[in-house]
């Protein structure tokens, strides 16, 4: 993807089948393409898992870009549907959270959500999604990384 220090999406699979979408500010048309390329590769492992999209910097997306993202749901829905096993979403927003909400209200998939302005809510709803599908997520990395230990 982009090579900058902050690209404005990143994607981090280092807690596998845990995935970790970070969006940092506006998206250019042409990065937002990228993303879903590299996106694509995610859904066409043999593995389901969950994305975490935190989305705390995250503005409003440009016209373009939401509706190439509309298109691309679209036309990978039935991937979507058969590897995802969920999504939660950090977004502080209120506004960004009601529209989210109505979003997927509108657009329903298979796989549950969870919105929430709290990345370790988010990452705890994650982490007990891909245990209850017995999935073997590196969980006391995941914990330690959003601070879910107990001290």
């Amino acid at each position: 993807m982009n090579t900058s220090a902050f690209p404005p999406i990143s994607l981090d699979d280092s807690f596998w089948p845990l995935l970790i979408v970070q969006i940092r500010g506006p998206v250019p048309f042409a990065h937002f393409e990228e993303y879903l390329a590299q996106r694509l590769t995610y859904l066409q492992r043999p593995e389901k898992h969950v994305t975490l999209f935190d989305m705390r910097n995250a503005p409003m997306l440009s016209s373009d870009v939401r509706h190439r993202q509309a298109e691309w749901l679209k036309q990978h829905g039935s991937l979507l549907d058969a590897q995802m096993l969920g999504h939660a979403l950090v977004i502080t927003s209120p506004f960004l959270r009601v529209m989210m909400s109505t979003f997927l209200k509108v657009r329903p998939r298979n796989a549950p959500y969870f919105i929430t302005p709290n990345v370790g809510d988010a990452a705890r709803w994650c982490l007990k999604v891909l245990e209850e599908a017995g999935s073997n997520p590196p969980a006391e990395r995941i914990k330690t990384h959003f601070g879910l230990n107990p001290h």
